[in-house]
């Protein structure tokens, strides 16, 4: 078969074209996997991280920048708390979390509000810098406990487990607690 001079011409520049395209989608790391680290702009899914678990990072020099508050000065929602939900044992166990934080006795934690919620993704309301989050409805609950007039956010996913949450991103709230 033979291939006609113009074609023969644009094949080189074709496959320059076709390199430097395919070359765009990938990576610069050379780890193996090319894996990088995450950006605030990526979304790729990932599961939640352990609360005990600190970011990494590899320059050693590097400072953490203090925690936004998506909410952006939004207050915890509080009111009364039904007492069927005062009975959970996974209530109970947020109240004995932040007893232990605070230094204080179970007594002196108070329930200040609770809601069924729709997180906006898989951080829970409760998202880590450098982390990348499912970007999915996630069904929840909100729980706001009170120490000596602080208010203190818990969250839970699907599972039920109340998590503690320094700089929490409240989901839209359908009604008053």
């Amino acid at each position: 078969m033979k291939i006609s001079r113009p074609i023969r011409a644009g094949a080189p520049a074709l496959a320059v074209m076709l390199v430097l395209g395919l070359g765009a989608c990938g990576t610069t790391d050379d780890t193996p996997g090319g894996t990088t680290e995450p950006t605030s702009s990526d979304t790729a899914p990932t599961t939640e991280p352990a609360d005990d678990v600190a970011p990494t990072t590899d320059d050693e020099e590097a400072t953490e920048m203090p925690p936004v508050n998506p909410t952006e000065g939004a207050a915890l929602p509080t009111g009364p708390v039904p007492t069927n939900v005062l009975a959970q044992d996974n209530v109970k166990a947020a109240v004995t979390d932040l007893a232990e934080r605070e230094g204080v006795g179970e007594d002196a934690v108070a329930a200040a509000g609770y809601s069924a919620v729709t997180w906006r993704d898989g951080s829970i309301g409760c998202p880590k810098p450098g982390m990348m989050y499912t970007q999915a409805l996630v069904p929840g609950h909100l729980l706001v406990l009170e120490v000596d007039g602080e208010l203190f956010s818990y969250h839970a996913g699907r599972d039920g487990t109340f998590n503690y949450c320094a700089n929490p991103s409240l989901p839209p709230l359908d009604a008053t607690m």
